[in-house]
């Protein structure tokens, strides 16, 4: 009687597949730990946190490379984990650049840190709610990966650096509730690709609306309530056609109130008072507002 013969096919295949898994393992090993952080932006961390005297979460787990662990996964740099925390790109899979940075609410103390022009391929900073101090650098205006720049609640002083407008991929800017002097620099209005600027409570800032402004006609939202703004409100209002959120109120403006809100039929919030003369504003344009829920 013929006995069946067993193949060693499946087993030979197993066999193979495993062998594969390992070596992919080996490999994705070897390159995770050729990865390593750009030495002139890891030196530059370990300085600014040294001086705020913060430390890496435990969490985030660095093991002496800031970009791991959770500044190289799939986390959120707004999740609470990364707090100070960053964000790499390891694209070349081995250097890897700072492209986030966040020190919020912190309570760090002391001027705005010169280290962090090192971070040239940065596109999100937020040092919010701490109490930096001192005027603000212009070097920022080399950063020109920015996208996000969020400064606000903090003590700095002197004028707004008109270098902030060569940040042409800015999308959001705040700076607002520290202690400005000045007025708006015009140079903010190349700033085209800007949807969001929260530029509230800004201490002394003063003077017009610049004219260049017209040019920001991707504005969704704009907090400039409580400076000192004074003249017209400008009528090129009219062609920021895809705001949201418009409060202005708290400042020296003139009226009357433009004819051309009329256009800004996707508001939902629109803040302003205290103008000169704004009895004599019509506000025939409001029923143009259907969206609007806050006045």
């Amino acid at each position: 009687m013929l006995k069946r013969r067993t193949s060693s096919r499946p087993l030979h295949h197993v066999l193979l597949v495993f062998g594969a898994i390992v070596s992919l393992s080996c490999l994705v090993g070897r390159l995770d730990a050729q990865t390593t952080t750009n030495p002139s932006e890891a030196t530059a961390l370990n300085t600014i946190f040294q001086r705020f005297g913060i430390r890496a979460t435990q969490s985030w787990n660095t093991t002496g490379n800031p970009c791991s662990g959770l500044a190289i996964d799939a986390t959120d740099i707004d999740d609470p984990r990364l707090n100070p925390g960053i964000k790499c790109d390891c694209t070349n899979q081995t250097n890897c650049h700072i492209i986030r940075l966040k020190i919020y609410a912190l309570d760090v103390v002391g001027p705005f840190p010169n280290e962090i022009a090192t971070f040239t391929k940065l596109n999100f900073l937020k040092l919010d709610q701490n109490y930096l101090t001192g005027t603000v650098p212009k070097f920022l205006g080399n950063l020109t990966n920015l996208i996000v720049l969020s400064i606000a609640h903090n003590a700095f002083t002197g004028p707004v650096p008109k270098e902030i407008g060569l940040l042409n991929k800015l999308t959001v800017l705040s700076f607002g509730h520290n202690n400005f002097t000045g007025l708006l620099p015009p140079e903010l209005g190349n700033l085209t690709a800007l949807e969001q600027a929260y530029i509230n409570s800004c201490g002394a800032l003063s003077g017009e609306i610049p004219s260049s402004f017209a040019n920001l006609t991707k504005f969704k939202i704009l907090w400039a309530m409580d400076n000192n703004f004074t003249g017209k409100l400008p009528d090129f209002i009219g062609s920021w056609t895809s705001m949201t959120d418009l409060r202005f109120q708290g400042n020296s403006f003139q009226g009357p109130i433009p004819s051309s809100f009329s256009r800004l039929t996707n508001l939902s919030t629109l803040w302003i008072s205290d103008l000169t003369n704004g009895s004599s504003s019509s506000f025939d344009f409001i029923k143009n507002m259907k969206s609007l829920s806050s006045l």
